[in-house]
């Protein structure tokens, strides 16, 4: 097979899922083998189309070679100069999922890759927009290397683009400006009244981790958030509430977090939205992580109505998950989650002797790291909860 032949069948079996699952492992081996064999006379859309394939077939990515995703990426440096708009936004969505490949890019290669976003993006479309952003939000080597000049024509980008994107497209951009403090600082008023527009439009299709996304940016975005709409906030509360049954740990964490500091948004949350938040913090409390823990009490902490809406047992359940993950918990974590359920009797109520020492020895382990906040907080939550007082306080 010629390079667009191997480029073009990596293409289509990443779309064709009962053609892919019917490629046994030595087939998948032989297409990976080819993969590397022609990387070095691919064109810019051949090497485009396989990384952004690559990215999506695990069974082929898994029988690349380390010189194989070498051979790869010198194929991307060597074409990024030629690159087009989607094939620019493919490379670098397929580099930030794919660690082998990001880790074979060299500084000059992140350098012309940099450049080449910086060139392609006056006219790229919402979704080459938004994959760029998300993807340099992720890839810190390469965001590094982007000029200010850089910057601001992916700022203009977005902005030109905005009113087109998908839920998932505006979802991406906000997360990533979210992220992306340079980009940001580039997006100018009318920028960030486009952006908040488009997420008015699109949220009553987002999907759980869009509308988690869009709220998690939009708490940290306060130029975006200030351009909010009451029409606006009250479709992003429709959406939570119309999501969140099938929201994963992560995103009702990032929710209920994103909440707190959003009141136009919180004031729009309908009683059945807080019970069917309450909902979802219990049914998954069980496959937290520590950092969702925490969030998650210090949000229950600070939302009435939706603490109101927990029952004994999902408070259990949080007692459990707290217990379960105060030995992974960092000094934020820990301060956060003694503050919240000292002010959360229900919840304290539910704590196991051994929870009270597990977390115990969490603060006892982490008070020394603990800034001055942390410290108040963790002191007010043993205090309130009998726990014992870490020793470093005692100093």
């Amino acid at each position: 097979m010629k390079p667009q032949g191997i480029a073009n069948s990596l293409n289509a079996l990443c779309k064709l899922e009962a053609a892919a699952a019917a490629v046994s492992p030595t087939g998948w081996t032989g297409l990976a083998e080819a993969a590397e064999r022609t990387a070095r006379v691919m064109n810019p859309q051949d090497i485009a189309n396989s990384l952004n394939a690559l990215c999506k077939l695990e069974a082929a990515a898994a029988a690349v070679s380390p010189t194989g995703w070498t051979g790869l990426v010198e194929a991307a440096e060597r074409t990024a100069r030629e690159m087009n708009p989607q094939d620019m936004a493919n490379t670098l969505n397929a580099l930030c999922k794919i660690e082998a490949a990001a880790a074979a890019v060299s500084t000059t290669g992140w350098a012309g890759l940099a450049k080449a976003v910086e060139c392609t993006a006056r006219e790229m479309n919402p979704q080459n927009v938004a994959n760029s952003l998300n993807a340099l939000s992720k890839l810190e080597a390469a965001a590094a290397v982007v000029s200010p000049t850089g910057w601001k024509r992916l700022a203009v980008a977005a902005e030109r683009t905005a009113r087109e994107m998908s839920t998932r497209g505006v979802a991406n951009s906000l997360n990533a400006l979210n992220k992306l403090e340079a980009a940001a600082a580039a997006v100018s008023a009318t920028g960030w009244a486009g952006l908040a527009k488009a997420a008015e439009r699109t949220s009553r299709e987002m999907n759980p981790q869009e509308i988690a996304n869009t709220l998690n940016a939009l708490c940290k975005l306060e130029a975006a958030a200030a351009v909010v709409s009451p029409t606006g906030w009250a479709g992003l509360a429709e959406a939570v509430e119309r999501t969140a049954s099938e929201m994963k740990p992560q995103e009702i964490a990032n929710t209920l977090n994103a909440l707190i500091k959003l009141k136009a948004a919180t004031v729009s949350v309908s009683p059945t939205g807080w019970a069917g938040l309450a909902e979802a913090a219990e049914r998954t409390a069980s496959q937290m992580n520590e950092q969702q823990v925490a969030n998650t009490l210090n949000a229950l902490s600070k939302l009435e109505a939706a603490a109101a809406a927990v029952s004994p047992m999902g408070w259990a359940g949080l007692a459990e998950a707290a217990e379960r993950t105060a030995s992974q918990m960092n000094e934020q974590n820990i301060s956060n989650s003694l503050h919240a359920l000292g002010l959360l009797p229900t919840a304290a109520a539910e704590l196991s002797p051994s929870a009270r020492q597990h977390l115990e020895a969490a603060a006892e382990r982490e008070a020394p790291n603990m800034p001055s906040e942390g410290r108040r907080m963790t002191l007010l939550g043993c205090e309130k909860l009998k726990l014992r007082i870490p020793s470093a306080f005692l100093e």
